[in-house]
Order: C-alpha cells, then structure tokens, then sequence
C-alpha cells in the first residue's frame, strides 16, 4: 500500500463528469515485419498480460480517504482482470483516417473506471486506407489516469510493451520485465482511516516547510515583477479566445507527421532556439492562421502553458507526476515565420531562466506535499477558474506538452511502430491541448478539443501543415544563402478560408 503525492491527488479533485483527467497514447503497427502471420487479438492480450508486472500501476486502484481529508491510497486491485481492461475495436471499411480520428476521440471522451486500476488499452484493426501507414497496420490506445502517471510516466511504461531488434534479429526488452514481488492487498479500519487523516494533513504541512522556505526567497531575489511579467505578460494576461470556453463531454482530435530532420533544421534558423521553440512557433502560425480565418485573431499574442519535467536524474518514471508549468507567449502576433521563431526563443529562455532560479523541483514539491484538507478547495478552484484559462485574467490559451521518444525503432511480438503520438486531457477554459512527439526521425503532433471548440480539427491540423511547410520553406532559402533571412508570410485570404471551414465536414 502506498498513499498518491499531492499532486497526483490534485488530477482526482479536478475530475468533473464531462471533463475527466485521463491521457491516451496511440501506437500503430505495421504488421508486414511478423514473420509468419497476423498477430492475434488473444495473442496481444498474453503479451500485455506478460509485461504488467514492470510496475505496480497496472494492478493497484485508487481507495479515497472520506470527506477527501487524508491522501488517496493505492491498493491492490483483487478484482482485476485483464480482460477488463484490454478491448477490441476494428474500424469499419474503408478504414480511413478521419474513422480513426472519430473513434479515437469516442474512446477518449470515456471516462476511466476509478473502481478498478485505472487504466485501459484498446487494440483497434482495420487501418487499411490511411497515408503513410501500411495495409493491415493495428492500432493500441492506452488509456491512463492522470492521478497514476504524467506524460513522462505513460511513455516509460509503454516501452515495456515493446522489444529492440537485438543480435540476429532477436528481441530484446527495451525495459526489464522480471517480475516484482509477490504484493499483499492490505485493508484498514475506521480507526485507522482517522489516524492515517490525521497524520497525513500534520505531516503534509512540516514537509511543505523546506520547499517553501527555498522558494519564497528566490522569489523575492529573482522580482515578482519578472515573474508576473513572464507569466501574466505586461498587460495582464493572455488574450480571451474561443479557446478559453467551456468543454462538452465530447472529443475532437488529429494529427500531422512531420520530418523530425527538418524541424531541427528550422530550430538553427536561430542560434540558441531548441526543437521545443521550433514546435511553439509552427503551434503559433497554426493559431493565427486559424483565428484569421475565422476572423477571431487577437492583437495580443496567444499564451501556452508547458508541463517541464521536474525529476531529478536518478528518479523514477515508473509512476506518478513530477511536472512544474511554465507559459510562453506564441507570438501569434507576429506574421513574420522567422521573426516569431526569434521572438520565442527569446522567450522560453528568460522563463526557464526564471524557473531555474526559484527552482522547479521546489515549486514541483509544494504541490506533492500539500495537505490533503487543502486539495479538494483546489481542486474545485482550478476547475472554476479553468486552470487559469477562464478566470477574471485569462493566464493561457492553450497547452503545448511534449513527450521525446526515442531515436530506434521498436517492435511488438514482431511488429514494427510506426507512429506515436498522444491525447491529452482538457478542462473548462483549457479546451486545446497540442502533443508533439518524436520517434525514429518523425515528429507527430497531435491537437485535442472539443466539437464547440474546434468543430473542424482537420482544417486545423491543415494550418498546422502550412506553419510547418512556411517554416520549412526560410530553412530551405537559409539553406541556399549561408544565412537566415526573413521571408513573409503568404497573407491568408480570409473569405476563401472562411468558407474553407464551411466546406469542411464537421466531426
């Protein structure tokens, strides 16, 4: 038995009915590197069945204190059943991607079983007419709790799904799968309940003493008018957008594949710049490019939100979240591809400069120790104010989190992945989160909302495409030049893209 930090137990408090803290991470297969035959459902079922003992996770559920006055615990699941929580999909002819895209954001939309461990995978065949996928490719979503595991969490589990190709050929695990000792599911009492929710609230406040007294200081040190101007930007806050609304219990989702090469080369347009700030301007191009054509474009610049890892070099992954936010502006005022790119850079520098001097592990750690009395208020405020995105000032507009893969590729009982990517949770007033990820020379990036956010995410996925292939086209004149030299932006003929969006089919 274990108890959740703070901070996992704060993703349990923001949970509405329509607005559940759960990621998704989608992988597909391609099948023609199975020596031999397809790979069967029941097949899929046993190797996943094989791996679960990687961690704890997979068999625990989630036992809350009464009145939420204590910490949740992690118990074993006596309950759990494989077949509970693995399912089988297949997309119907022609198989296409907007079927994929339809069903991914319906298994989303679900909310997880908090009655049992949680979290599901869903094997989805039938991938038969899609770009850039093989014939007879296969899906797996698996879908977690964000209580359970951050972004950085759900990638290191996952990859106890797969094998490298080893020495002739022979599969070797990308992550030891021995497994863990025999656990014992362990009960308590009334009185029991009340120690522990006694205990936890005290101790919970001692432990916030250390983190608290390293941060204030450095607060002061580093200005809270820095600070204030980092994240509320100079003229208090970022700009009220359709993507400030509430949510429905619906999803939208896409994606797009990119060339991890040539992001890197668009990140060098600007020395210093990171592939991060090259993914930030490209969101912020598609951004603008949308809101012009829907005649909505603020002249203020949009504002992300960015989930930073906190963990120390030797922490563990296997579970849990260990996140501190940052905000960036987008640039969205900015036409210019370049002169965007220069602008952020410029701007994700000063704020990790700013989080490096107050310390994000600390900032991290006052949320993990807050006490339990103190969590479910939060939680209640965060969804209010839409985790600052719907509030009296309007801290973001959007969340950008991103998950680096590795740079080999993997297999599955003989299949090769072939694409990566995520869906991330949203709340109200946080209706638009993008998910870059990269794998083996690809950078897939990935956009959830909700319909009466975005009724058309093909048409945003599509400015996407034209940030991405405009950013493209400065590296490739850079490239020919010697030196990076400002191009501007194609001006977008608003009535044509209005009446584009009309066009469109919406989900």
């Amino acid at each position: 038995m274990s108890k959740l930090s703070g901070q996992d137990a704060l993703f349990l408090k923001v949970d509405r009915p329509h607005a559940a803290s759960h990621c998704t991470m989608i992988y597909i297969y391609d099948q023609s590197t199975v020596e031999g035959q397809r790979l069967g459902f029941r097949e899929i079922v046993h190797h996943i069945s094989d791996r679960l003992d990687v961690s704890p996770v997979f068999k625990r559920k989630i036992i809350q204190v009464p009145f939420g006055l204590g910490y949740p615990y992690w118990v074993e699941d006596d309950l759990f059943d494989i077949d509970f929580h693995v399912r089988h999909f297949a997309l119907p002819k022609p198989g296409d991607w907007r079927q994929f895209c339809i069903l991914v954001s319906r298994i989303h939309a679900r909310s997880v079983d908090l009655s049992r461990a949680p979290w599901e995978m869903y094997v989805i065949e039938g991938l038969d007419n899609i770009e850039g996928i093989p014939k007879g490719s296969f899906a797996i979503l698996t879908k977690s709790h964000h209580a359970a595991m951050d972004g950085a969490a759900a990638a290191e589990l996952t990859w106890a799904l797969h094998d490298l190709a080893g020495a002739q050929g022979k599969p070797v695990a990308v992550v030891d799968n021995t497994p863990a000792a025999s656990r014992v599911a362990q009960r308590w009492g009334m009185l029991d309940t009340v120690n522990r929710m006694l205990t936890d609230n005290i101790t919970a406040s001692a432990r916030m003493a250390l983190p608290l007294a390293r941060v204030l200081p450095k607060l002061a040190i580093a200005s809270l008018r820095k600070v204030a101007s980092s994240v509320l930007s100079a003229e208090g806050g970022a700009p009220r957008t359709r993507f400030n609304s509430n949510v429905t219990s619906s999803r939208v989702w896409d994606s797009v594949t990119l060339d991890l090469g040539v992001v890197k080369q668009i990140k060098n347009l600007v020395p210093g710049a990171t592939v991060n700030d090259a993914v930030l301007a490209m969101v912020g191009g598609a951004m603008r490019r949308y809101l012009m054509a829907k005649d909505e474009l603020p002249e203020k610049s949009l504002v992300t939100l960015a989930p930073v890892n906190t963990r120390q070099g030797n922490e563990s992954v296997a579970a849990g979240n260990t996140v501190s936010m940052l905000t960036f502006p987008l640039r969205t005022d900015i036409e210019d591809p370049l002169e965007r790119l220069q602008a952020l850079q410029a701007a994700t520098s000063q704020s990790k400069a700013i989080q490096n001097a107050v310390g994000a592990n600390d900032l991290t750690n006052l949320q993990k120790f807050a006490p339990p009395a103190t969590l479910g208020l939060a939680g209640r405020l965060a969804t209010l104010m839409g985790m600052g995105g719907k509030g009296p000032v309007v801290l973001h507009n959007c969340m950008v989190t991103n998950v680096p893969g590795p740079n080999v590729p993997l297999y599955m009982l003989g299949a090769k992945l072939v694409y990566w990517c995520g869906v991330g949770p949203l709340v109200d007033g946080l209706s638009l989160i993008w998910n870059p990820t990269s794998y083996c020379g690809k950078m897939f990036i990935s956009l959830t909302s909700s319909p009466n956010v975005v009724p058309d995410p093909d048409f945003l996925a599509q400015c996407l495409k034209d940030s991405y292939e405009q950013l493209q086209a400065v590296a490739i004149q850079a490239a020919k030049a010697g030196t990076p030299k400002p191009v501007k932006a194609k001006r977008v003929a608003r009535k044509a893209a209005v009446q584009k969006v009309n066009d469109k089919q919406m989900l």
